[in-house]
């Protein structure tokens, strides 16, 4: 077979061109700190290092959402805080205003207190975040929650709820509404008179909501009415019924003294009439909700009202108390839900943290250079470039001309 002369150089050129490439290719893997340069240098190993990218882009995401919901936790619990710390100054002026030695000034002036500290509530209620947000609207971020319409503060916003995604699976609240905070509050559980001879006073609280709690029936409003009868004997007796006049279980009963008091599940029964006489009757009354701002105008106005007195007066300030006390409660269960996001969160952002760090060095194992590797590849590839010029050079002379 004959070669010829532009083939011997051709051939040679092109080991020479393909050696500078591997040298290039060397070089480049060292720049770039990349294993991989194109998809050819490990298909395997290139899928591979595009889905653990993908789950370390998510992951970073992930992580940055947790920052996010971290911050909003923060500042809502800084904010509850001080909605506790002016509860309870403001239940600390509640219990000193029921003190027999306060007259009309003494009653003026705790009312001005607490309208300074209705004032802090409405700006803790109304708080916003850095970016002007309201905490507590909901998805009504730019609506102010509480207003007040010249009688009542109302709230504004919505019931929405806002979930951060954390990981890929795990969303956490980043933020509660006015409505559930402070709005979603009982009101003191009280009784209505509905005979004209019978009077119903709350003395024990505890146990009378307890007994509401269990028996008040919102569907029939009839089965939350009591009779009380009564029977003239040797003693004389009562009885308390229910709606229809049916014995409770167990029997309510007991002797009767007109005038004396009959205890029944922290409510004091008074009735006036002799034994024998007709049937008097009392409800349960439904129960209401409103929010703490309105509680206190309803106590302040009570405080400055000197005609209000006696067990007017007392039932003013057990309302007052009663909701303050459920309004504290509401607020603490909310500060315990967000510590429980909190350290949801820190579990979460725990766990992301060392599966990023995991598929990170799974990426670098697959994609990175290892360099004493790449340096003995580069020098080989040199070795091959320096071998390639120098058989190139001797080809070249294989001609007669070079020797005659």
């Amino acid at each position: 077979m004959r070669v010829s002369s532009i083939n011997l150089y051709q051939s040679s050129l092109n080991g020479v061109l393909n050696s500078q490439q591997q040298v290039e290719k060397m070089n480049q893997h060292l720049i770039t700190n990349k294993k991989l340069l194109t998809a050819a240098d490990g298909p395997s190993d290139m899928s591979k290092t595009m889905f653990l990218t993908t789950e370390i882009t998510l992951t970073e995401q992930h992580l940055k959402n947790g920052t996010l919901l971290e911050n909003a936790l923060n500042f809502e619990e800084s904010t509850l805080d001080g909605m506790i710390n002016a509860m309870q100054r403001a239940r600390v002026l509640g219990v000193q205003s029921g003190d027999g030695l306060n007259g009309e000034a003494e009653r003026k002036s705790l009312a001005q207190e607490l309208r300074q500290i209705q004032a802090q509530m409405v700006d803790f209620m109304n708080s916003q975040n850095a970016d002007g947000s309201y905490v507590f609207s909901g998805f009504q971020t730019q609506k102010q929650p509480y207003v007040f319409d010249g009688t009542d503060y109302n709230y504004q916003g919505d019931a929405g709820v806002n979930e951060l995604k954390v990981s890929s699976s795990v969303y956490i609240q980043s933020n509660d509404t006015g409505q559930e905070v402070f709005d979603n509050v009982f009101k003191r559980f009280v009784t209505n008179d509905l005979s004209g001879n019978i009077n119903t006073t709350i003395t024990d609280q505890r146990a009378y909501d307890s007994f509401h709690k269990l028996n008040y029936d919102p569907i029939t409003p009839a089965n939350n009415t009591y009779q009380v009868q009564t029977t003239a004997g040797a003693p004389d007796t009562y009885e308390i019924l229910d709606s229809g006049g049916a014995s409770l279980v167990p029997p309510e009963t007991g002797d009767y003294v007109p005038g004396q008091s009959i205890n029944f599940n922290g409510v004091d029964i008074n009735i006036s009439t002799p034994a024998g006489s007709a049937n008097e009757s009392f409800e349960l009354a439904p129960p209401d909700k409103d929010n703490v701002l309105n509680m206190l105008s309803e106590y302040i106005v009570a405080l400055e009202d000197p005609s209000l007195v006696g067990d007017a007066y007392v039932e003013k300030q057990s309302d007052f108390l009663v909701g303050l006390d459920n309004s504290l409660e509401s607020v603490n269960l909310t500060l315990g839900s967000i510590g429980a996001r909190g350290n949801s969160l820190e579990a979460v952002r725990s766990a992301a943290s060392s599966m990023d760090l995991i598929n990170q060095k799974s990426r670098a194992s697959l994609s990175e250079v290892d360099f004493a590797e790449a340096v003995s590849n580069l020098q080989k590839a040199e070795l091959a470039l320096n071998t390639s010029y120098s058989s190139y050079s001797r080809i070249s002379q294989l001609s007669l001309f070079n020797y005659l």
